[in-house]
């Protein structure tokens, strides 16, 4: 299981690669600004995957 920092909640690796999945499946196509997958604009399923995902410290956008 992932053990992310004290404050985040920790998920199995099999979920991640779910949401990491997820995420790629999702990616918005540039041209439309929309889902590649399903063509929906802020496509639900993606923004759930990163959620989680930063929720678990596994993902983050700071630079």
């Amino acid at each position: 299981m992932s053990t992310p920092p004290q404050g985040h909640a920790p998920i199995s690796d099999e979920l991640a690669r779910r949401y990491w999945e997820a995420v790629a499946v999702h990616g918005d196509d540039p041209a439309t600004d929309m889902c590649v997958h399903c063509r929906r604009s802020r496509c639900p399923e993606w923004a759930y995957a990163v959620e989680q995902l930063i929720l678990a410290d596994l993902l983050n956008f700071e630079k």
